[in-house]
Formats: structure tokens, C-alpha cells, sequence
């Protein structure tokens, strides 16, 4: 089958991958759209570590080709792919915070291989791939109507912005907000402050041609900072008293460090960027001191079983219009020119296509 392999150096389009059938508990899913996120290019920068060759991707929609025994997903649904690979039977999976399953870390053997030799499979999933092989736990049933891009964008961007949005940070109506970074997951935060009821929402970004489509999601302010050290008294400047949340998304500790000077008493910061592995930050402890919360976030912090099916009725009730970050859709051959496009901020969320789209 074919498959976008990173090689260390390079994607390569290869058609001699090959994919086991599933074993005990889990199912063959043939992906029919993955997106690209940030988190996918890491590797490529060196943000974080991952042994090569291997199959990027983890944002993706499909459907259900073979189940293995114990299985009960049946063949033919179409599913939304989460990395969460939970017990399904610690007291976390229980009391339905599967982010914090301790089996959720580990690691598990590739499904993938080329000359017999293992092909890696990104964060359990592997997803630019036209079939990956994954636990059962880690496909979502999907009500139809939803198109294909929205769909993959659900598994991934949006049940983590939301759940930061909504869950994590628990925003209530006419609270203030901050969001740095207003790439796919900047964006779904936007968009879920803004059905939170937030009377302003600041978006900071390096990046003056995002300002239209984060105002289309609901931004009232956006500032384009020459300088990090500009962000704390633009935003005092907007909101004398600071912001009652804010989401740093870019993955960069400077921009984190931003967000916990932006915060009003009892305000809360949420980490929804990926930073470099290693990467730290100085903090002032007194910063923290009226009330105020520095929160670690992990896919949302949330059940992607119970929020994923949720925000796709959302979707499919007009509540919730993901559409316009929806920038581009190219075959496999295309994926170098979406890469380029997504590190230099021409897009917003751009998507890999496998076979026919819905």
C-alpha cells in the first residue's frame, strides 16, 4: 500500500509499505482524509524525537476494513482516529479521564513494515497512510453529514481546543481571553471562546495575514507583535485588568511565559502547543499568586468518546461552522508543498486526501 514516510531527511511517497491484519482489540481503518498539524512537523524540525523511518500523521477520518477478535466496531463505520490508546480499567479510564491512563504512554509495537524491516507508526497512530491498524479504543464512531475534512479535524484540533476551551480552562460567559498562535488549533480556540460567550478574545500572532480568518472566528482584537516583550502591554492596554484565560498555541515557551503576565486575578493559562522537548521556562511563582492557574492540557483534556460525538452534533445542528479552516486538499504527491505551507503560515488547516472525499 501507499504511504508518506519520513525518513529523516526527506517524505517520501512509498508504495511498498506494508500493514499486518489486526490483532485481539483492534481494528484496520482505510483513511480516507488526514490533516496536518503542527504536531506532524515537529519531527521534521527536531522538535521532538522519533525514530525513522516513519509514518507521520494523526489527525485523520476513515472507515472500518477488518476487526480483530473481542472487537465490536463493525466493519464499514466510519470513524475519527484518536492517539489515546487507554486501558479501558484504571480508575482514571473509569471515572472518564482517559488522558491520564498510565497505559495511554506506553508503547506499542508498529503495525507497519517495508522489507521486513519496522516502519514506525507516529504516536500509535501513523496516519498518512491509506490503512493503519489501531486499538479499538482509538476509533470513534461518526454520524454522516460531516465532510471528510471537518471530520479528521474533529479527532485532533477541535476536541483539543474545545476541550481546553471548555473543559480545561472552564470559560465562562463574558470572561476575557488571550490566544498566541492562531494556526489549526489557535483557530478551534477562537472558535470555542467564542461559543463560550467570551466578551473579548485577543489573538496574538507573528503573522498579519491570519488576522481575517481569526476575526471570522470570533476574535475582537489581533495584534502583530515586532517583538515578544510587546504582547503583555498590548494586551494591558486592551484589558487594564488582564484576561480571565489564556491559550498559548504555539508550542513556544517565550509566548507561555506571555500568556501568565496576561492573566487577571484568578485567571487561568493553558498549554496547548507542543514545546521542543526539553524546552523550559523562567516563571516568577508570585505571577501565580492571586488565584491564578498555569495548566498542563493533553488532547483536551477530556473523553474523546464523549466529546468527540458531541461536538459533531454541534457540527451538524449549525452551531459549530469549521469550514473556513479548511485551506487546502492534496493528494500524497502534494504533502512537501503543504508542509512549506503550514511552517511559513499560508494555511490554516490543509489536508491529505486518500481516494474519494464525502
Amino acid at each position: 500500500m501507499r504511504a508518506l514516510v519520513w525518513d529523516g531527511t526527506g517524505l517520501q511517497v512509498d508504495s511498498a509499505i506494508e500493514v499486518r491484519p489486526p490483532g485481539p482489540g483492534e481494528v484496520a481503518v482505510d483513511i480516507a482524509m488526514a490533516g496536518l498539524c503542527h504536531s506532524d512537523v515537529s519531527p521534521i524540525e527536531g522538535r521532538i524525537p522519533q525514530p525513522v523511518p516513519a509514518i507521520l500523521g494523526h489527525e485523520a477520518v476513515g472507515t472500518v476494513t477488518a476487526a480483530g477478535p473481542g472487537t465490536d466496531v463493525p466493519v464499514g463505520q466510519r470513524v475519527v482516529l484518536t492517539v489515546l490508546r487507554r486501558c479501558g480499567e484504571c480508575r482514571h479510564c473509569r471515572e472518564g479521564r482517559p488522558t491520564l491512563c498510565p497505559a495511554s504512554g506506553r508503547a506499542v509495537d508498529s503495525p507497519f513494515s517495508r522489507d521486513g524491516q519496522t516502519v514506525h507508526q507516529f504516536v500509535k497512530l501513523g496516519a498518512f497512510a491509506e490503512r493503519i491498524v489501531v486499538a479499538q479504543e482509538q476509533v470513534i464512531p461518526l454520524p454522516a453529514g460531516i465532510s471528510d475534512p471537518v471530520a479528521a479535524m474533529l479527532g485532533c484540533a477541535t476536541v483539543t481546543a474545545f476541550g481546553a476551551v471548555e473543559d480545561r480552562a472552564r470559560l465562562r460567559a463574558g470572561e476575557t481571553v488571550l490566544v498566541t498562535g492562531a494556526g489549526g488549533i489557535g483557530l478551534n480556540a477562537v472558535l470555542a471562546a467564542t461559543a463560550a460567550g467570551a466578551d473579548r478574545i485577543v489573538v496574538v500572532d507573528r503573522n498579519p495575514a491570519k488576522e481575517k480568518i481569526a476575526r471570522t472566528c470570533g476574535a475582537t482584537d489581533f495584534i502583530v507583535p515586532s517583538d515578544p516583550s510587546e504582547i503583555v502591554p498590548a494586551v494591558q492596554e486592551l484589558l487594564p485588568g488582564g484576561v480571565d484565560a489564556a491559550f498559548e498555541c504555539a508550542g513556544n515557551t517565550g509566548l507561555l511565559e506571555t500568556c501568565v503576565k496576561s492573566l487577571a486575578w484568578g485567571g487561568r493559562a493553558v498549554i496547548l502547543g507542543l514545546p521542543p522537548t526539553g524546552a523550559a521556562m523562567d516563571l516568577v511563582v508570585r505571577e501565580l499568586f492571586h488565584d491564578k492557574s498555569l495548566l498542563g492540557c493533553r488532547m483536551g483534556s477530556v473523553d474523546p468518546h464523549r466529546k468527540l460525538p458531541d461536538l459533531a452534533e454541534r457540527v451538524l445542528n449549525g452551531e459549530l461552522d469549521l469550514t473556513p479552516l479548511v485551506s487546502a486538499i492534496v493528494p500524497l504527491e502534494g504533502a512537501d508543498r503543504l508542509v512549506d505551507d503550514l511552517r511559513n503560515g499560508r494555511i490554516d488547516r490543509g489536508f491529505l486526501r486518500f481516494g474519494s472525499t464525502s
